[in-house]
This record gives C-alpha cells, sequence and structure tokens, in this order.
C-alpha cells in the first residue's frame, strides 16, 4: 500500500508516527481544529493554529505534494524558510508549525 508516512520531531506529539493511505486523501490538514487529519494539543501546541497548513496532493503527479501555510498566526516553515506560497515536498523534508513549535518529518 502507497501512503504518506509523517514522523513527528518535537511538540506533544514527539516520536509518533502517523501514516495516511495515498488512495484516500487529496490533502493533509493540520491544525488543532479537530476536523483536522493530522491534530495538534490545543494546551500544550498552542503555536498550532486551528487551521495551520496543508499538505496536498499535486493534481498532475500522484507522488508529489507541496505544503502550503493557511494563513497561520505563527508562520509555517520548510526547512526552516518561511512558506508564503506553496512549496514542493520532498522525502526527508521537515516541517515547522511556528517558529519553535512542533516539527514534522
Amino acid at each position: 500500500m502507497e501512503r504518506v508516512i509523517l514522523r513527528h520531531l518535537k511538540g506533544s506529539k514527539s516520536s509518533q508516527v502517523e501514516e495516511f493511505p495515498l488512495e484516500h486523501f487529496g490533502e493533509l490538514v493540520f491544525g488543532r481544529d479537530p476536523s483536522a487529519a493530522v491534530r495538534f494539543d490545543p494546551e500544550r501546541d498552542d503555536l498550532v493554529g486551528r487551521q495551520h497548513a496543508r499538505i496536498a496532493r499535486d493534481p498532475r503527479d500522484r507522488y508529489a505534494f507541496t505544503v502550503t501555510d493557511l494563513q497561520s498566526r505563527n508562520g509555517t516553515f520548510l526547512n526552516r524558510q518561511r512558506v508564503t506560497t506553496a512549496m514542493p515536498l520532498h522525502v526527508g523534508d521537515v516541517i515547522q508549525l511556528g517558529a519553535g513549535g512542533p516539527e514534522v518529518q
């Protein structure tokens, strides 16, 4: 089964791994909102917005993905660079939700 694997490096979910089968999603929303696919603890991950960032599949290539900030107050960072537009993701990239916030690879 083809899937996206997220490894939580920092934050309340540190050391956890989440898997999402490619056949079941076109995007993953990160946030504290209960409807977010990748949910964070509202108390312990206070730098994360309700709907903070999104990973979306490229409609032209089912194995290509981008990350987009959803106008979060604290920003989204990809490999320490602030995300201002949809940015391509590669294996091993690190997404950080807010400067000093949770990190996911």
